[in-house]
């Protein structure tokens, strides 16, 4: 057997081979984009338009490339659906439920999983203490709900981790309702 890494064409073929069914046009075009450009993919779709597809391939390229992804929600709530979506989706992958990790504020199921759901302030906390937390293994992160971004209160906490994510960690950027800038 070869055991040289797979590239990220061999990753994305395998990735399109491993769905459960024909991605529509859009969610093609993202996937697409994610594994051929450098910086990230931000994705604006209406709810209901299978944006998770879309971010599951930059948690099942993680897991084949044996790095570390980080997958972000606004909410405990969307935390804890994503980390139960995510545990499936690595099992139908060929892994582990343990392969998956969810951290939130009151809450720690394997932590140091490749693939970790988080809620926002925790990603920010974890770059804000550079001498405990190392990005050097990790190459994705995914915002969902990234219209947060936008919240008055909690905007900052988008807005910081952009600014202090290493330019080596690609971003998928989630959200139904980016552009609504003005109410």
């Amino acid at each position: 057997s070869d055991s040289s890494p797979l590239s990220r064409d061999d990753i994305a073929e395998r990735y399109l081979e491993a769905l459960p069914y024909v991605p529509y046009p859009v969610q093609e075009e993202a996937i697409l984009g994610w594994f051929t450009h450098e910086q990230g993919v931000l994705v604006c779709a209406p709810t209901g338009t299978g944006k998770t597809l879309i971010a599951e391939a930059a948690m099942f390229e993680a897991l084949h490339a044996g790095k570390v992804a980080y997958y972000t929600t606004p909410l405990i709530a969307l935390t804890e659906q994503k980390f139960r979506e995510l545990q499936d989706a690595a099992v139908r992958w060929g892994f582990t439920a343990e392969h998956v990790g969810l951290i939130t504020g009151n809450r720690k199921v394997n932590p140091d999983a490749p693939v970790r759901v988080v809620v926002a302030e925790v990603l920010l906390n974890r770059l804000l203490t550079p001498e405990q937390y190392d990005f050097d293994q990790t190459i994705a992160v995914v915002m969902d709900e990234f219209h947060s971004f936008n919240d008055p209160e909690r905007g900052v906490v988008w807005e910081l981790s952009l600014a202090m994510l290493p330019r080596t960690v690609r971003l998928l950027l989630l959200s139904a309702t980016v552009g609504n800038w003005v109410e």
